[in-house]
């Protein structure tokens, strides 16, 4: 009596066969058939086609958010693969400028015990929400066809860590991946020679001069949404950067500085920039050059969120820490190095050596001129005293 169900069921899918679906997608669809990519800027979605057609719906039928009526919201087919499916691109930025309008919003978590932001309070992470689905039946009470219904999200963190960059090198990207998405790859640490960070710095063969100027900049780079760059902490090591470091020389920590560095510009765009001083660490005090490493804690924060955190800096209040230089959930850590700087003026004592010793050669020489001379004359003088006494005069 029912023989017939499956057949019906074939017809009702009449694009089904032209895709080649392997008998196996012969099936309702299940959370295996959607696939998502967290890009740093767009987020990649796949549906598979096989299953969607099996349940009775084309691409056109799939939308972004429910925007059945906006094209940008819709599906494209690839056929190349297999199985087939249907791509979205969902651009990663504010819920307001995308036709497709997505859920953006920024929560606080605990950071990892055990990972580089163990000592924070608290990390932020935005999250993207989305879904996919099939128009909705309006009529009747009920229906039996399948609704599609699929729901995705996207997890950014928003603090970072990046280190060990060379610091005649212009960037470093480096991260953990956790199937999440990340904006580690739009930051960028430079280190330039001047204030108009035009130009990289070089440093020559024998290192930088001390108290030689050194320009660093922390830039995100093609960030998508409205994020700054806020520098919680910058400091220095002599070797490569370690969690467990107890030697290193804070350039600035929040609202706390030294007097040889200055903080140009930090929270108020998508670029933080500092520079300092050229300096030797002790420890290197027997080698002819000394390796400086650089690093910078940082966040990614929202315009207003910056303001609020450096804020606390313009404060009458004395305070023993500052907001932001405290490690937290918003950090990242970024490194330059090592920077090699010269040993302190070798040839000055070299040449006073040289000179003393040029003295003492000129005084030996005459010493022994002046000797020989003297030598002479008692000689010739004795050998008059004999003659007179000898042979008398000579009259």
């Amino acid at each position: 009596m029912f023989a017939w169900l499956p057949l019906l069921a074939v017809f009702m899918q009449p694009a089904f066969g032209v895709y080649n679906c392997p008998p196996e997608y012969n099936r309702t669809p299940d959370n295996s058939d959607l696939t998502v990519d967290c890009g740093a800027t767009v987020i990649t979605l796949e549906i598979n086609l096989c299953t969607a057609q099996w349940a009775g719906f084309n691409t056109t039928d799939l939308a972004l958010n429910g925007n059945h009526n906006k094209q940008e919201c819709l599906g494209r087919a690839d056929t190349s693969v297999i199985p087939p499916v249907v791509r979205y691109y969902l651009p990663v930025n504010h819920s307001q400028e995308n036709p497709c309008r997505q859920s953006l919003q920024i929560v606080d978590e605990a950071p990892d015990p055990t990972g580089p932001f163990s000592s924070f309070a608290s990390v932020q992470s935005v999250i993207i929400t989305s879904f996919i689905e099939t128009p909705r039946s309006d009529q009747g009470i009920i229906s039996y066809s399948t609704d599609l219904y699929y729901h995705f999200s996207c997890r950014y963190p928003l603090e970072y860590l990046l280190n060990n960059t060379q610091i005649i090198a212009s960037s470093v990207s480096v991260a953990t991946n956790d199937n999440n998405g990340t904006f580690i790859n739009t930051l960028k640490m430079s280190v330039y020679n001047d204030s108009s960070y035009k130009y990289p710095l070089i440093v020559p063969p024998t290192g930088l001069q001390l108290r030689a100027g050194v320009y660093a900049e922390v830039k995100a780079v093609n960030l998508t949404g409205n994020f700054y760059v806020l520098l919680d902490h910058c400091f220095s090591t002599p070797t490569a950067y370690n969690v467990t470091h107890t030697e290193q020389h804070n350039f600035f920590i929040g609202c706390s500085k030294d007097d040889r560095t200055t903080i140009i510009s930090n929270g108020i765009s998508k670029v933080a920039r500092f520079n300092f001083e050229a300096f030797r660490f002790l420890q290197h005090r027997a080698q002819s050059m000394s390796s400086i490493y650089l690093h910078c804690i940082l966040r990614l924060c929202e315009p207003n969120k910056c303001q609020e955190i450096l804020a606390g800096c313009n404060s009458k209040r004395k305070r023993s820490v500052t907001p932001f230089g405290q490690e937290d959930k918003d950090s990242a850590t970024v490194s330059a190095g090592p920077l090699y700087t010269a040993a302190e003026e070798p040839h000055a004592q070299t040449y006073s050596t040289a000179a003393r010793n040029g003295l003492n050669e000129t005084g030996l020489i005459v010493g022994v001129v002046l000797g020989s001379v003297v030598a002479m004359l008692l000689v010739l003088s004795g050998w008059f005293a004999v003659k007179k006494f000898y042979w008398g005069p000579s009259d």
